[in-house]
């Protein structure tokens, strides 16, 4: 019987959300890539649901942007890109701002994909501040990467948070096997 519950228990995954945000048309492509390597680092019991919206459409509508910044602050994942740091985009920062606080005891990853690490530009600083402050306010860690050519490898700079927060998805019981598997035994 413990067998049994032991393989069935390690086949149960979860569901993961997504929430993109990208600046231009030209990152549209590295988040399509984020959300398929986060679905990797995951692993096949594990649906990941993914949201992607553009800059410009979040800023258009007054109650479609607070609908969305609930939409992403309840993510399990808010993913950032920004395609080019050469200026300042306040928008986007107001726009993090006014995410809804996060629930208590839930954490989440903030994933950062920045410029280019051949054109770094001149608001790097700004933005990355921008992105720690609004994930330390919403119980995120905070992670990021250059858009450009290291992004082949993701294991080296993302594997581990990721593997960080689909532990901390996992249900009660899966984690109570894992630790004591004779005590979902005698429970049986």
């Amino acid at each position: 019987m413990l067998r049994s519950n032991s393989y069935e228990l390690a086949a149960m995954g979860g569901k993961l959300h997504l929430f993109s945000i990208y600046t231009d048309f030209g990152s549209c492509r590295r988040v399509k890539w984020i959300a398929g390597s986060i679905a990797k680092l995951a692993g096949h019991c594990w649906h990941c649901r993914s949201e992607m919206w553009k800059l410009d459409s979040l800023m258009g509508n007054g109650a479609m942007a607070k609908m969305l910044a609930g939409d992403a602050a309840a993510a399990d994942a808010l993913i950032v890109v920004v395609g080019s740091l050469a200026h300042r985009k306040p928008e986007l920062m107001d726009w993090l701002a006014s995410l809804p606080p996060s629930v208590p005891l839930r954490h989440g990853l903030l994933i950062g994909l920045l410029g280019d690490e051949e054109d770094k530009g001149q608001e790097l600083d700004w933005t990355a501040e921008g992105l720690i402050r609004c994930a330390r306010e919403n119980n995120r860690k905070f992670v990021w990467h250059w858009m450009g050519h290291h992004d082949r490898d993701v294991s080296e700079w993302l594997g581990e948070s990721v593997e960080a927060l689909v532990a901390s998805r996992r249900p009660m019981r899966e984690a109570i096997v894992m630790q004591n598997p004779t005590a979902v035994w005698q429970a049986a």
